[in-house]
């Protein structure tokens, strides 16, 4: 298999799976999954030029804004359990930084940045939708949102004490640029969050193309393990503080559809599927205690 390593510059590299695009059922469209042998990172092949990866993000899928925003202005969102999600990350990044000017990249209609605190937090985002932008900032006081992506000019250097990437960094293209730009961004005390899928992972390992991950190809431009993600921030000058389990709901969610995949795919119904779904809690301990859980999220500082 011809190719070379973004990360590692090896030419070892391996056909991991093919894949299409679930969220649009494209299936007429077939994907591949290529993966470094030496360090794990893999990547979608060929690659969405930056010109056309806007065209691949059909209108629906950052949900219905105008209604989550209504759920959470009559505190119906705070009762359900994807509000779940957005209190884990709080309390999350909260262990490591209590207050401060925070910036979560690919923040979408930014229900983790209503989720803090806005005594203790100066809520700052990014979204690429101008029109999720424009709709938030006119329902939702408080927040400091931005229409276009990381390199705005109005982000200035050395003044946020936290960014955060909630799935988000395996969408963009260049990582190693976009890390190093947040070198720049984050303060000499900040703090760093990564959080996404571990292609290094028992759900790649074992359900290759039904894994629930590459539903998103190819909106997803690469495939992080552990090993090429730490490779990427001490080049980018970050010294990783931690790699966690994260979150579960997620992680669980994932073995879900990855297994209902698998049972749509190969049998035509979820029978299947039903047949395995008690042992899902079983294997999702399993891959705790292995380390090579499927969400995988990194804390980092300059």
């Amino acid at each position: 298999m011809s190719g070379q390593c973004l990360v590692c510059s090896s030419s070892d590299v391996e056909h991991f799976c093919k894949a299409f695009d679930r969220v649009r059922d494209r299936r007429d469209r077939l994907w591949d999954i290529l993966r470094c042998r030496r360090c794990r990172f893999g990547w979608t092949e060929p690659p969405l030029p930056e010109s056309e990866i806007a065209d691949h993000y059909p209108p629906t899928y950052l949900g219905d804004t105008q209604r989550m925003i209504e759920e959470f202005k009559s505190g119906k969102l705070q009762r359900s359990r994807s509000w779940r999600k957005e209190e884990e990350k709080v309390s999350l990044v909260e262990q490591y930084i209590k207050q401060g000017r925070i910036l979560d990249v690919g923040c979408a209609e930014g229900k983790f940045l209503w989720a803090l605190d806005e005594n203790r937090w100066e809520r700052h985002g990014i979204e690429f939708s101008t029109n999720v932008v424009n709709l938030v900032l006119s329902e939702i006081g408080g927040l400091h949102l931005i229409a276009g992506d990381l390199y705005a000019n109005q982000l200035l250097e050395h003044s946020f004490d936290a960014i955060t990437f909630w799935h988000v960094l395996e969408h963009l293209p260049d990582p190693r640029r976009v890390l190093r730009r947040v070198r720049h961004l984050l303060k000499e005390d900040g703090w760093l969050f990564i959080s996404l899928p571990n292609l290094d992972s028992w759900q790649a390992s074992w359900l290759r193309q039904y894994w629930y991950a590459f539903d998103d190809v190819p909106r997803h431009l690469y495939h992080f393990s552990s090993e090429a993600l730490r490779t990427l921030l001490k080049e980018t000058g970050f010294s990783v503080e931690d790699e966690i389990f994260f979150s579960r709901i997620v992680n669980f969610h994932s073995w879900k559809y990855s297994f209902i995949n698998w049972s749509e795919s190969t049998f035509g119904n979820r029978i299947p599927y039903y047949c395995l779904k008690p042992f899902l809690p079983g294997l999702q301990l399993m891959e705790s205690l292995s380390g090579r859980f499927g969400m995988l999220t990194t804390i980092a500082r300059p």
